[in-house]
């Protein structure tokens, strides 16, 4: 679960105003305490989330100072009460309810739900029944979501992915880039060979990580819809699938793109939608690839979070680019 993070005086003085705000306009009783628990590293003076706490509920104040101008919060809470209204009658799936949108537009508050994430089971479960419930509910999850609209057909264009390993490979230690250039040609051979072929197009979460995923007591609820658009729908796939590299598995446990078969078997017990699997599998090498080469930049200081990462990713992809 997400830990405590320290406001600045400026921080918790804009934090105090947005609270009056909110108790002002919607709320009839006091909020007894408040704390931090995200700050966007990409972002850390604009983004932030604090959870409020009265003597009944509790809510998430999601701020974000730049919003009044890029409408970026106004979009997401029109979105979730879209989303909200979307998911009525479902009964395994919904997304957080969204509560009050400031007049002003820096800052947005839904419910509260004191509940694991995908990540945090992901991460520290011992249990591989639990987790491999997990990839199936979360699977069941964007099926939903990605029934939204009616789906289309678009062509595959993988630069994105080639452009960003030939960056990347020119951009980390000599070693490194000597154990990746095997692994870097078949990702550019492949991508060739792939490049227009037709997938599936959807409306998509577009930030589809495990903490944007809460596991609720009957229900999965999804969360943060700021990037959501319309595009392939494995990109989402891959985006959740991803985070596999944390559970433990041999090398006969491993599928050929790079995420262990169980886990992956599980996610598409109740993911219905006819995606390529070759595009799949390609993008999810190709983003554990990118992931593994960004965290030995030789710009790049790892932290003691990121370093074990960067083992588990090498880990993982040694065995992953063994499969023909």
């Amino acid at each position: 679960m997400a830990g405590i993070l320290p406001l600045t005086d400026e921080e918790d003085a804009r934090v105090t105003l947005f609270i009056e705000e909110f108790s002002n306009r919607f709320l009839k009783e006091p909020i007894r305490r408040y704390e931090c628990v995200y700050r966007s590293h990409a972002f850390a003076h604009s983004r932030s989330v604090v959870i409020l706490h009265t003597a009944a509920q509790a809510f998430a104040l999601k701020i974000d100072t730049e919003s009044p101008d890029t409408d970026r919060l106004r979009n997401e809470y029109e979105l979730l009460v879209e989303l909200y209204r979307f998911f009525e009658g479902n009964e395994t799936s919904r997304v957080v309810r969204p509560v009050y949108l400031s007049p002003g537009g820096a800052f947005l508050v839904t419910e509260y739900i004191k509940r694991p994430t995908a990540v945090d089971l992901i991460y520290n479960s011992n249990d591989d029944d639990q987790v491999a419930q997990v990839y199936r509910r979360a699977g069941s999850w964007l099926n939903d979501l990605h029934s939204r609209f009616p789906p289309t057909r678009y062509p595959f264009r993988p630069k994105w992915m080639t452009d960003s390993l030939k960056e990347l490979i020119a951009a980390v230690p000599n070693e490194i880039a000597n154990q990746s250039r095997a692994m870097v040609k078949v990702m550019l051979d492949e991508g060739t060979r792939l490049k227009g072929t037709e997938d599936l197009r959807v409306f998509s979460h577009g930030d589809f990580h495990g903490q944007n995923l809460i596991v609720g007591q009957g229900k999965t609820i999804g969360l943060d819809f700021t990037e959501a658009r319309d595009k392939l729908a494995v990109y989402d796939i891959v985006d959740f699938l991803k985070s596999d590299i944390f559970r433990s598995g041999g090398a006969s446990d491993v599928d050929r793109c790079g995420v262990l078969k169980r886990n992956k078997d599980m996610f598409f017990r109740l993911y219905r939608h006819p995606v390529n699997v070759e595009i799949l599998d390609y993008c999810i090498r190709g983003r554990l690839l990118k992931d593994w080469l960004a965290l030995w930049r030789v710009d790049h200081d790892c932290s003691e979070f990121e370093r074990d990462r960067r083992q588990r990713l090498g880990d993982r992809l040694r065995i992953t680019f063994q499969h023909p």
